[in-house]
């Protein structure tokens, strides 16, 4: 093992703990009194954790890929197609979003505006088209192997 490797491994030991930390602190932490549903008293905590983890993991990818382009400028072209095919991916996902408030009976929220079911919208959408080209190409390559 290199001392690199050694590194991210405590790092992802640790972050695996506080992760378990806050797993517990949700599951056992007790629930919040007077809500009409079971809520548990430490689910902002839970679900911040997670959006930081997620916004890390895309800062630390895209800090990865302008390193490698950096590193190897002649696999930029190939870099570039993927991050536009993304985006195309992205903007299709946008267009067939809809943006109709929802008639759910007894919510009174601030989530039910345009703005946050188009972004919820393209979030699904995205999800569902990435998904379908993940079975294809998991298809595609097994059956490719069969003919070869």
């Amino acid at each position: 093992m290199t001392k690199l490797s050694k590194i991210l491994n405590i790092v992802l030991y640790l972050l695996l703990a506080i992760t378990l930390v806050f797993a517990a602190m949700f599951f056992f932490g007790g629930e919040v009194e007077g809500a009409a549903y079971t809520t548990p008293v430490y689910t902002n905590a839970f679900l911040n954790w997670g959006i930081l983890l997620v916004f890390l993991t895309g800062g630390i990818t895209l800090l990865a890929e302008v390193f490698n382009l950096v590193m190897h400028p002649k696999n930029a072209v190939r870099t570039l197609i993927s991050m536009g095919l993304l985006l195309i991916v992205v903007l299709v996902s946008y267009a067939l979003a809809d943006t109709t408030p929802l008639d759910i009976i007894g919510y009174q929220g601030p989530d039910n505006v345009p703005s946050m079911l188009a972004m919820a919208g393209t979030m699904l959408y995205g999800m569902y088209i990435l998904f379908g080209v993940a079975v294809i190409a998991i298809l595609y390559s097994e059956l490719s192997r069969l003919f070869k």
